[in-house]
């Protein structure tokens, strides 16, 4: 399965570049059409040359297409698949949302689950809007794709070829419920952290300490203070998720806190070590690569792999 008619719904930063990339790449490659609510964002998609049209009920800018990519709010998604399922009855559905149990759930509720495929790339800004998309802005990024439905599996591998071949992307393939716990920690709860620095700083019991934020408070608190809606809804959608994660942090931080007034100071040092010492491994992860024989077999089950492109083929890691 190639796909080779390609339609993006929701043209903002994700949606805008992901269409960006695919029109760069060639009509004879790939005919790709967006379609957004937003009049501002269709005239900005059709000045960057861009095919673009309203998201209304019918559209037969969907009828012919083999793939639709969900790239609207969070709050959107369930919605707009069933309606966007409707206008292109032959077409694979991918969203890009930050949290898949969900929208997988509404996929099997609907009776999609057959086309549904959740993906989601590990990647964002505190900008948002077609205004700020790129051809470029998507490559190389690692995307997390979730273990679809058994009668998904040939489509699910499809988009995974898609992802690596039209994206360079690194795809992680896992179970929906380890992806959410997964974002929980390393995208979610930084959110909650920089929207609590954030504010202690605007409560006004700080003095002058916002003249002297520097480059440490201005890199922990650059998702704050932005998109609450899109905030609350991500954070409100992975709430459980989420929940055990910062029950988790909350005792760490009291760790820290009782080692901060431990006479000895060799208790935080130990503890700020440990942490050094263990920063290469998660930062720069030695993966052994091989070649991937099977990627169905990946997307029936089995732990969290990495795939990416090999010279030879896809290749595989234990994630």
């Amino acid at each position: 399965m190639t796909f080779t008619r390609v339609a993006v719904v929701g043209a903002g930063l994700i949606g805008g570049s992901l269409a960006l990339r695919l029109h760069r790449l060639g009509a004879d490659v790939v005919d790709v059409v967006v379609l957004d609510p937003d009049e501002q964002t269709r005239d900005l998609a059709g000045a960057a040359g861009l095919r673009s049209a309203d998201l209304g009920p019918g559209r037969a800018d969907l009828a012919d297409r083999d793939l639709v990519v969900l790239a609207g709010p969070l709050t959107t998604l369930a919605a707009t698949m069933v309606q966007v399922a409707a206008a292109a009855p032959s077409a694979v559905l991918v969203d890009v949302g930050s949290v898949k149990e969900p929208l997988a759930r509404a996929a099997a509720q609907a009776g999609l689950a057959a086309r549904y495929v959740g993906a989601h790339p590990m990647w964002g800004r505190e900008t948002s809007g077609f205004a700020a998309a790129s051809s470029d802005l998507m490559l190389g990024v690692t995307w997390a794709v979730a273990r679809p439905a058994p009668d998904a599996v040939t489509a699910a591998e499809a988009v995974v070829r898609w992802l690596v071949t039209a994206y360079d992307a690194r795809v992680v393939v896992l179970d929906a419920d380890e992806h959410d716990r997964s974002v929980a920690l390393v995208s979610h709860a930084p959110h909650v952290l920089a929207h609590l620095l954030l504010e202690a700083l605007e409560s006004g019991t700080a003095g002058p300490a916002a003249h002297l934020a520097a480059g440490s408070f201005r890199d922990a608190t650059r998702v704050a203070g932005t998109h609450a809606e899109r905030t609350r809804a991500m954070l409100g959608d992975n709430a459980e998720a989420l929940g055990a994660v910062l029950d988790d942090l909350t005792d760490r931080l009291a760790a820290y806190r009782a080692a901060l007034a431990d006479p000895d100071p060799a208790v935080l040092g130990r503890r700020l070590r440990a942490v050094s010492d263990g920063a290469p491994t998660v930062r720069a992860p030695q993966l052994a690569w091989s070649p991937c024989p099977d990627l169905g077999a990946l997307l029936r089950g089995g732990p969290a792999t990495l795939i990416r492109a090999g010279a030879d083929g896809l290749e595989q890691a234990p994630a």
